[in-house]
Protein backbone atom coordinates (compact mmCIF):
# COMPACT_ATOMS: atom_id res chain seq x y z
CA UNK A 1 0.00 0.00 0.00
CA UNK A 2 1.40 3.67 -1.21
CA UNK A 3 0.83 5.78 1.52
CA UNK A 4 1.53 8.80 -0.45
CA UNK A 5 0.67 9.00 -3.89
CA UNK A 6 -1.47 11.63 -6.12
CA UNK A 7 -5.21 11.51 -6.22
CA UNK A 8 -7.52 14.13 -7.72
CA UNK A 9 -10.19 14.89 -4.97
CA UNK A 10 -13.81 15.77 -6.23
CA UNK A 11 -15.23 18.70 -4.39
CA UNK A 12 -17.36 16.83 -1.82
CA UNK A 13 -14.21 14.97 -0.50
CA UNK A 14 -12.52 18.53 -0.06
CA UNK A 15 -15.63 19.83 1.52
CA UNK A 16 -15.66 16.50 3.90
CA UNK A 17 -11.81 16.84 4.75
CA UNK A 18 -12.30 20.94 5.81
CA UNK A 19 -15.17 20.38 7.72
CA UNK A 20 -13.84 17.28 9.90
CA UNK A 21 -10.59 19.73 10.38
CA UNK A 22 -12.95 22.42 11.42
CA UNK A 23 -14.93 20.97 13.61
CA UNK A 24 -11.50 19.31 15.32
CA UNK A 25 -10.26 22.68 15.39
CA UNK A 26 -13.58 23.61 17.32
CA UNK A 27 -13.50 21.38 19.80
CA UNK A 28 -9.45 21.20 20.49
CA UNK A 29 -9.72 24.98 20.85
CA UNK A 30 -13.02 25.37 22.70
CA UNK A 31 -11.95 24.98 26.37
CA UNK A 32 -14.18 28.04 27.83
CA UNK A 33 -17.60 27.52 26.02
CA UNK A 34 -20.01 25.99 27.65
CA UNK A 35 -22.13 25.26 24.86
CA UNK A 36 -19.11 23.28 22.50
CA UNK A 37 -18.44 21.16 25.77
CA UNK A 38 -21.72 20.34 26.27
CA UNK A 39 -22.04 19.01 22.95
CA UNK A 40 -18.55 18.04 21.94
CA UNK A 41 -19.60 14.34 21.58
CA UNK A 42 -21.71 15.82 18.85
CA UNK A 43 -18.48 17.46 17.46
CA UNK A 44 -16.40 14.42 17.47
CA UNK A 45 -19.10 12.61 15.76
CA UNK A 46 -19.50 14.55 13.07
CA UNK A 47 -15.67 15.26 13.00
CA UNK A 48 -15.62 11.22 12.49
CA UNK A 49 -18.14 10.74 10.11
CA UNK A 50 -17.01 13.46 7.77
CA UNK A 51 -13.28 11.86 7.57
CA UNK A 52 -14.53 8.80 6.70
CA UNK A 53 -15.64 9.49 3.47
CA UNK A 54 -12.29 10.82 1.92
CA UNK A 55 -10.61 8.67 3.39
CA UNK A 56 -12.12 5.63 2.24
CA UNK A 57 -11.90 7.03 -0.77
CA UNK A 58 -7.55 7.76 -0.65
CA UNK A 59 -7.06 4.31 0.48
CA UNK A 60 -9.82 2.79 -2.24
CA UNK A 61 -7.99 0.74 -5.34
Amino acid sequence: MKLYRSKIWSPVEILCLKLSAILFGMIAGAYFPEITKQYVLVFITAAIILAIKPAHSYFKD
